[in-house]
């Protein structure tokens, strides 16, 4: 893909250069005939490094031999982002830098210069550097439609990488005030984590009120947000309030199925015997119906095994095991049956069910549907492709 783009490059080079070269043969056709050959020299000189597969010294030649001026700044502006790409940062720092030096460059072209200068400084880590150089272009281009929207972009990530969450949020705010993102769900979803972000660490500091006031305003970005609903849900348990707790994590289990291992675990924490919610067991079974899950059938049978026993609850799980086999299933059916069996076969189950439990304990339960990253535990922010919102559950069937 890189040695494609190369080739395009070398194309859009040679064309401008052969542009330029006719433009100014017909007031200087003595030096330019002289200039020319050179030109066509180093073209050709960089083909070569293509041909060798040394595209780094190809890039060089190519930069080396396109004339800065307005006609070629685009061309260059690629070749920079081209080289930061490819890891060569210091050297595309330089390339943005030398156009930046140029005078008398157009408006739109020099931003974009700087925009792409403010980018290198971000992959070589000089955020401090980034952040200014950013805030510069929206101190300038307050009425551009094009550069500022990209400027708050980065400033975002840059907050977002420094954990200032209410930084992040300032801009991301004016993000959402233009036309263009004023919609924009994922933007909205992205403010509601760094909302999420503030409560968390306030709950740490167990200011409950101060929490409460951001997942409220989580809910003012995404009011179907589902960590915030999660978190809605803790603050409420841990302000006493376990009825509008219930009432929380039951909206997220039935509008958001495929969290259902998070909200049990909750609920095994916090209500382990409260056999009382009818709609809990009503909204489970319909679930399982619908797609089977070895998370919901292991709630269904502890249900049951508070309601009716041991007994039955074997016999829910035997039944759902031969059709929907799974780990899971089988650490639960061995539980129940370690508890009526002494001896040396109570001994040799308690061994399988270690050994089956060390097993699952193994298996990736969350990747994400972006980059494939797996893990064991839920985040909400991707640690490879700082992706939000891309990390879902796997069913055990697919793990």
């Amino acid at each position: 893909m890189d040695n494609l783009l190369i080739y395009l490059l070398l194309l859009l080079a040679i064309m401008a250069g052969w542009f330029l070269g006719r433009l100014r043969f017909r007031s200087k056709s003595v030096v330019i005939s002289r200039n020319t050959e050179d030109i066509f020299h180093d073209y050709f000189v960089g083909l070569n490094y293509l041909l060798n597969d040394e595209p780094d010294e190809a890039i060089d030649t190519f930069i080396k031999a396109l004339e800065i001026n307005n006609e070629s700044v685009e061309t260059h502006l690629a070749l920079g982002a081209l080289l930061r790409r490819r890891g060569k940062v210091d050297r595309a720092i330089k390339v943005h830098q030398t156009l930046l030096a140029r005078q008398g460059q157009d408006k739109s072209l020099f931003d974009s210069t700087r925009l792409e200068l403010a980018l290198d400084y971000i992959t070589a880590g000089l955020l401090d550097r980034a952040e200014r150089l950013l805030k510069e272009i929206l101190q300038d281009s307050k009425d551009s439609g094009e550069v500022r929207p990209k400027a708050l972009k980065q400033l975002v990530k840059i907050y977002q990488t420094e954990k200032e969450w209410e930084k992040a949020l300032d801009y991301i705010q004016q993000l959402l005030v233009g036309q263009q993102h004023g919609m924009d769900s994922e933007l909205r979803s992205i403010a509601a984590h760094y909302c999420c972000e503030l409560a968390e660490s306030l709950l740490k500091q167990q200011q409950m009120r101060r929490a409460q006031e951001q997942i409220r305003r989580a809910f003012t970005f995404d009011r179907k947000h589902v960590r915030s609903s999660l978190i809605l849900a803790k603050l409420e348990q841990q302000l006493g309030n376990s009825r509008a707790a219930i009432k929380e994590l039951l909206r997220i289990l039935r509008n958001y199925p495929v969290f259902s291992a998070s909200v049990l675990e909750l609920w095994n924490e916090w209500f382990e015997k409260n056999t009382q919610s009818e709609e809990l067991e009503t909204l489970l079974t319909e679930q399982l119906i619908n797609t089977p899950d070895a998370i919901v059938i292991q709630h269904l049978a502890r249900l049951v095994q508070l309601k009716h026993g041991d007994e039955e609850s074997m016999q829910f799980l035997e039944a759902h095991f031969q059709k929907h086999p799974s780990l899971q299933c089988m650490v639960s059916l061995l539980d129940l049956h370690i508890t009526r069996t002494d001896g040396t076969v109570g001994d040799d189950l308690s061994r399988v069910r270690e050994q089956l439990a060390a097993l699952l304990e193994k298996k990736y339960r969350y990747q994400c549907n972006h980059c494939g990253y797996e893990s064991r535990k839920l985040y909400w922010l991707c640690p490879s492709c700082l992706n939000w919102d891309k990390i879902c559950p796997v069913s055990e069937e697919k793990s």
